[in-house]
């Protein structure tokens, strides 16, 4: 009859398991990876010069020792890089966990007591020394705890690609910084070259009005825009201090002006990508959004699998002796219990829970979705830069060259009384602007290479 009655209740088990194996449903609802890795391009769209130089890492932009002497600082010693190294460190105690509970877990107790008990014939005493062993054990029968355990080690890979871009994103800012920093030291000395030749203007005006073809209002023109250039000198400092500051923060060093740069603005070359499959498939942002994502769904199925029954194993051994050698000696009593448990009634909230997993696994392959459009957005932009500021200082270059002669001609016009004052300040302050406009797109263009680098993928 017992026999009859295991039967049944096996019997009962097997159809459970069955039935509930069937009647679950992991198939993801809402946006999947298919949805998000469709229509990535075969080819980009603007050519690439056959200037572009194949670079091995970001720090190949440049040859100035200087600039990459920076950017090692920076990378060694910066702040924020050093917590994203902590939060990787984190990620992998957090995999180690996850990975732990496909073990058996072993736990052992121990315990003593002593009694004193009076009779007729006096006072007794009794000891006892006992322990027991227990090791439990779940048996992932459906995978849930190696999807847990796989989605740890997703999540721990996309630290480490994190970790990648975060490096590049620093080592880049600091070369971007350089260059704007050199720029910004370039066009301070533009403002003390017009403010001195500005001073050699106020000097023509002055030798005019000696000789009597001259008139005071000129002199006083002359001394405005003296006046409004020494402004714009003082702002430019004021950017030159500011931006030194933020680069030796961005270095872990106390933030004050003692920071010198080249006197020439770097020369970064321009990088060669790759096709689009390649690059996209070596940017550690598109690459850390991915392994997110693959995490999600790993954890949405590991959610429904909840659903479904669970199977553990429980052994303990214990013994009880008068003595420690006693209970060393003796041979424990023993008991071994499987249990199988499945969830009927808990309001939902098991589905519920795993219908939030797919909504959560939909969100993360729409970031990656976001993230893959919008490097394929940061190739192009910064390709189509590339051409159009190579053709801006062509042209501004021949700006410059026409603005510096027609300000020598009105110079030259001036001192023989045939323009006036307002004329010769307005050429005068077309050349100096056209100098800035120069050392202005230089360094725009500069600082795109370093962009187009890191939007191909080129890492340290």
């Amino acid at each position: 009859m017992r026999s009859l009655s295991h039967m049944l209740i096996f019997a009962a088990s097997g159809i459970l398991l069955a039935s509930c194996a069937t009647g679950l449903s992991t198939q993801r609802t809402t946006f999947t990876e298919e949805m998000a890795v469709k229509q990535t391009p075969a080819e980009w769209n603007q050519g690439t010069s056959s200037q572009a130089q194949n670079l091995s890492s970001l720090l190949a932009l440049s040859s100035d020792k200087k600039l990459n002497t920076h950017v090692d600082a920076v990378l060694a010693n910066n702040i924020s890089l050093r917590q994203s190294v902590l939060d990787l460190q984190k990620a992998e105690l957090e995999r180690d966990k996850a990975s732990g509970s496909l073990w058996p877990t072993l736990t052992f107790n121990s315990s003593s007591d002593r009694q004193r008990s009076k009779s007729a014939q006096g006072t007794s005493y009794a000891s006892s020394v006992g322990g027991d062993l227990t090791v439990n054990w779940e048996a992932d029968l459906w995978g849930k705890l190696s999807d847990r355990a796989r989605a740890s080690g997703r999540t721990l890979n996309a630290s480490e690609h994190d970790l990648q871009a975060a490096r590049a994103s620093l080592a880049a800012q600091a070369m971007r910084n350089w260059v704007q920093l050199t720029a910004l030291e370039k066009l301070a000395d533009l403002d003390r070259s017009r403010i001195s030749s500005l001073g050699n203007t106020e000097q023509i005006i002055s030798d005019q009005f000696t000789r009597g073809i001259g008139e005071l209002s000129d002199l006083e023109a002359a001394r405005s825009a003296t006046a409004n250039a020494q402004s714009d000198l003082a702002d430019r400092k004021l950017q030159i201090d500011q931006l030194k500051r933020q680069m030796q923060v961005a270095a872990s060093q106390m933030p004050n002006t003692h920071f010198r740069t080249g006197s020439l603005l770097p020369n970064v070359k321009l990088p060669k990508g790759a096709m689009p499959a390649t690059t996209l498939g070596r940017r550690p942002d598109l690459l850390a959004a991915y392994e997110r994502a693959a995490a999600a769904d790993l954890q949405h199925k590991a959610a429904y699998k909840d659903l479904l029954p669970s199977f553990s194993v429980n052994f303990t051994a214990s013994d009880q002796s008068a003595s420690l050698a006693d209970l060393l000696n003796g041979g424990p009593a023993w008991r071994l219990l499987g249990s199988l448990s499945a969830p009927i009634l808990d309001g939902g909230n098991r589905r519920l829970t795993a219908e939030q997993a797919d909504l959560d696994a939909a969100r993360l392959w729409l970031t990656y979705r976001q993230t893959l459009l919008t490097a394929v957005m940061e190739v192009e932009n910064g390709l189509q830069n590339e051409q159009t500021l190579r053709s801006r200082e062509q042209i501004l270059g021949r700006a410059l060259k026409h603005s510096q002669s027609n300000y020598e001609q009105y110079e030259r016009r001036y001192r023989d009384g045939l323009t006036d004052i307002v004329t010769l300040l307005s050429a005068e302050r077309d050349a100096f602007a056209a100098r800035q406009a120069v050392v202005n797109i230089r360094s725009s263009r500069m600082q795109n290479r370093v962009d187009l680098a890191v939007a191909f993928g080129i890492g340290l």
